[in-house]
Formats: C-alpha cells, sequence, structure tokens
C-alpha cells in the first residue's frame, strides 16, 4: 500500500486543516500553499481524488518554492511523487464536488518544514524580510480601525498568516494597551520617535500598512474596494488593487484575494530591495544596556549555601495560534529552574518571541526542557524554543555539581 494511499485513507476519515498539520508536524513547523484548483476524472471516486491530490502536490512544490526563495518556478528541483508524498504533512478541502467519475475542488497542501529543508537547500538561502508589523488599516464609510475591532479585513489577513509568504508579518493581539498605540491616526503618522517606540514594543523593524477602502453603491449591492500596500512611517505607497464583488455575500472572499495581491506586491518590494527600513528607524539601546547586567550575564544567587547561577535567555518560538502561544509558555513556566519568562513580543500566526530566566547551568537547562518535550536549539541565527520532534536525540543529564570547597575542616563555613 503505497504512502499516499495511506494518506488518502487517513483524510477520508479526518479532514486535515493546515493549522492541524503544522501542529501535528511540530507545533508551527509548515508551510501552507492554499487555493490549489483541481479537476480530475477517472474510473471511480476514490481513484480521482487520489489523482487530485497527486496534481495538487505537483502544482503546490514549485508555488512553495518561489515563495521561500525567491527564485523562477522554473529553478524549483524536479522532485518524484514518492520525494512529493516524503515532504507533504497533510493536504486540505476548501471546496469540493465530486460524481461517480469526476472530483472538483480547491485544495491546500501542507509542507513539513523540516523534510522540506533538504531540498531548500540548494537555493542560496530563503528570501525572509526582518519581523515587520503589520497595521491592517480599515475604512469603511465613515469609520477608520485597525486593531480597536474585530474587522472583515483583519480576519482576513489573519486567514492568511497560515500561508507561506517570505515577509515576517507581525499582527497585535488586539489588547487595550495595543489599541491606544496602533490607530488610524498613527497609521499615517510621520513622527519617527513614536515609531521607534512601538516598533521596539513589538520587536519589529519596521511598519507595513495595509490600506482597505470599501465603497457599498448601496445596502446589500455591490461593494468596490481599493487596496494600498504602504511601507514605513511616512506610509509609502508601493503599489495598490482594485476589486468588485456584486454583493455583501462575497466581501470575505474579496478581501481574501486583496490580501493575498497585497502580500504579492510586499513579497515583489522585498525580492527588489524597496522593502527596506531606515537604519535609525529602531532605537539604540546601547547606552540603556550597558549602564546595567547584559542579558545572558550570569548573576550570583545563594541557596542553602550553595551559588548558582541565574541566567537570562532571549528566545523565538512559532506560535500559529493563542493556543499553541499559551500552552508553550505554560509548559516553560512549570520547567524547573525556570523563575520568570516575560513575553516582549506577541505574533499570532508568527514568531513570538520572549525572555525567560533560569537558576542553574545550560546543560541543567536543557535537560529539564527535554524532561518537558521542549528544546532549545540554533536555527537561522537565533534560538529557538520548540517542541521536540520525533527523532530528536535525547539530552542527557547534566554532570553533578561539585561540593562547595572545606574551609577550615567545615563545609559552608
Amino acid at each position: 500500500m503505497s504512502r499516499l494511499f495511506r494518506l488518502f485513507l487517513l483524510l477520508a476519515l479526518l479532514p486535515v486543516s493546515p493549522l492541524a498539520a503544522q501542529q501535528s508536524a511540530g507545533g508551527g513547523s509548515a508551510y501552507a500553499v492554499a487555493g490549489i484548483d483541481v479537476d480530475v476524472t477517472a474510473a471511480n471516486p476514490t481513484l480521482a481524488r487520489m489523482t487530485a491530490y497527486r496534481i495538487a502536490q505537483r502544482k503546490a512544490w514549485p508555488m512553495l518554492w518561489l515563495r521561500v526563495t525567491g527564485r523562477e518556478v522554473t529553478t524549483a528541483p524536479r522532485l518524484s511523487d514518492g520525494q512529493l508524498d516524503s515532504i507533504v504533512a497533510g493536504i486540505e478541502s476548501q471546496g469540493e464536488r465530486f460524481s461517480m467519475t469526476r472530483y472538483i475542488a480547491r485544495l491546500g497542501v501542507v509542507f513539513d518544514r523540516s523534510r522540506t529543508a533538504e531540498y531548500l537547500a540548494g537555493s542560496d538561502g530563503a528570501l525572509q524580510s526582518p519581523p515587520m508589523l503589520l497595521l491592517p488599516l480599515l475604512s469603511d464609510g465613515a469609520v477608520r480601525r485597525v486593531y480597536d475591532a474585530k474587522t472583515p479585513w483583519l480576519a482576513a489577513w489573519q486567514r492568511f498568516r497560515e500561508t507561506v509568504t517570505p515577509v515576517d508579518y507581525v499582527l497585535a493581539s488586539g489588547g487595550a494597551g495595543e489599541n491606544l498605540l496602533l490607530t488610524g491616526w498613527q497609521a499615517t503618522r510621520p513622527d519617527r520617535q513614536s515609531w521607534r517606540n512601538i516598533l521596539n514594543r513589538f520587536d519589529a523593524v519596521d511598519v507595513l500598512t495595509a490600506e482597505a477602502r470599501l465603497v457599498r453603491q448601496w445596502p446589500g449591492g455591490p461593494v468596490t474596494g481599493l487596496f494600498i500596500a504602504r511601507h514605513g512611517p511616512d506610509a509609502t505607497e508601493l503599489g495598490r488593487v482594485r476589486l468588485q464583488t456584486g454583493d455583501e455575500a462575497g466581501v470575505d472572499a474579496m478581501l481574501d484575494t486583496a490580501v493575498r495581491q497585497i502580500d504579492a506586491i510586499y513579497t515583489a518590494a522585498l525580492r527588489d530591495g524597496r522593502l527596506r527600513s531606515e537604519t535609525d528607524l529602531t532605537a539604540d539601546l546601547a547606552p540603556l544596556i550597558g549602564t546595567g547586567a547584559l542579558i545572558g550575564e550570569p548573576v550570583s544567587a545563594d541557596q542553602g549555601g550553595v551559588e548558582v547561577s541565574s541566567t537570562s535567555v532571549e528566545a523565538a518560538m512559532a506560535t500559529p495560534d493563542a493556543a499553541t502561544a499559551g500552552a508553550l509558555e505554560t509548559v516553560l513556566r512549570g520547567t524547573p529552574g525556570v523563575t520568570g519568562v516575560t513575553i516582549t513580543s506577541l505574533s499570532l500566526g508568527g514568531t513570538t518571541r520572549l525572555l525567560f530566566s533560569h537558576i542553574g547551568s545550560r546543560a541543567a537547562l536543557l535537560y529539564a526542557l527535554d524532561r518537558r518535550g521542549l528544546r532549545l536549539v540554533a536555527e537561522n541565527g537565533q534560538t529557538v524554543l520548540r517542541r521536540r520532534r520525533d527523532g530528536d536525540a535525547p539530552v542527557p543529564p547534566p554532570a553533578p555539581v561539585a561540593a562547595p570547597a572545606a574551609v577550615n575542616g567545615e563545609v559552608g563555613q
């Protein structure tokens, strides 16, 4: 029985979404390519669906290559069906129709990030932006909203976060404090000092304002949308898209299309060097850091006559949703030796950054994290906190701490 057929049987019993596939692949370690249309005729519906899955995988791979590396689809390595089977973590049906001989659907293909890396390794590095704060600004009637309400424009960007893109969008959680800073007025305010404060708060290096202007011809009638991709504190326009839908029921689909096209504008700007941050846009914290202990510098403490060290660690972790972020934080807080956890930048659907402190050696920390199902590893030049994966070698217990030296024949005096 082939691997694809086993995958088909599993999907027939339990539909797989990109989010579920990400979690099964290691907590956010997946690439999702959505919106692949297939139309297959075969002898029976089972064969038609299996063939459609094959076709979707073949179409999705060069699309993934383009989005991750920024190189043309014609340069993507030619993978066999067996190789594609080995890197695909799941397939999602985003709408399907079928008869006894025909299968028509729109599918999403989810690739396992770690297994796909083998085929992306020869791409001379993936095209990837630094973290950029996204302001989904919606003008609907006389109201301009960003994060102060769950707008359909914000919801469209939250749905898009499961899609592969080289732009690292940082979405705010919409808390009360953030709503005071991230307003429609701030989106067009060129004051650098205010932007430095905001960007440091979200651990981002630049701001992207995705503006949507909706105009309704009459209640329940056609809706026209003008969508503008802006960049930087001056809200410099990079491109615009105009779309229309026949009635209110088609607004969400129109917004989903607009998000993909705005992302394509940002991706093109990143590829040709226009999506570049001002060198002095982020505040220089060196003078402040120089006056105190450096992050990661051991601080001596005394417990029961034995001197131990308290150390701070900065790390990043993939957080596809709020539940994953909360679960990882809870597990980390419950790890022996960890004395405090602070989320410095929450990005649901992206990369969250945190600062935590622990007492004891780093070897003891890694062992304690492994016992809790977590790993602290170096990936892409940064420290990453992730869940333990199948195949990870167990972390050995740390060497026992030497007893304090005796003074005048006594210990601890």
